[in-house]
């Protein structure tokens, strides 16, 4: 068994089996106010933005997988395979109370 911290709160495990040769990828996030406060952090944070602009984009949210997993149970149809209808949905969840904390930008989405 290997696993890989991504420092974002997100830690990955892969099993493997001796006897079939499988490998199970197994992804945990042990705890989303870690993100969560990261965000708040990059919120208040002006050079964040400095670095966004010169890199011609800008990331405007993180969201923990227990997060999107409730919004989807929350009604909101983040999943959709058509892109405008995710999109729309993933805009509508930003400005919603909770997404709100998974915003890294104070502009308004």
């Amino acid at each position: 068994m290997s696993k890989i911290d991504w420092g974002n709160g997100l830690l990955s495990e892969y099993l493997g089996c001796d006897h079939t040769g499988e490998i199970a990828h197994r992804l945990h996030q042990p705890n989303a106010s870690l993100i969560l406060e990261r965000n708040k952090k990059l919120r208040n944070e002006p050079e964040a933005f400095d670095r966004a602009k010169k890199d011609k984009m800008e990331q405007v949210a993180s969201i923990p997988v227990i997060m999107w997993e409730k919004a989807i149970r929350d009604g909101y149809d983040l999943n959709c395979r058509d892109k405008e209808i995710a999109d729309q949905e993933l805009m509508r969840f930003l400005r919603s109370p909770e997404g709100r904390a998974c915003l890294v930008t104070n502009r308004k989405v």
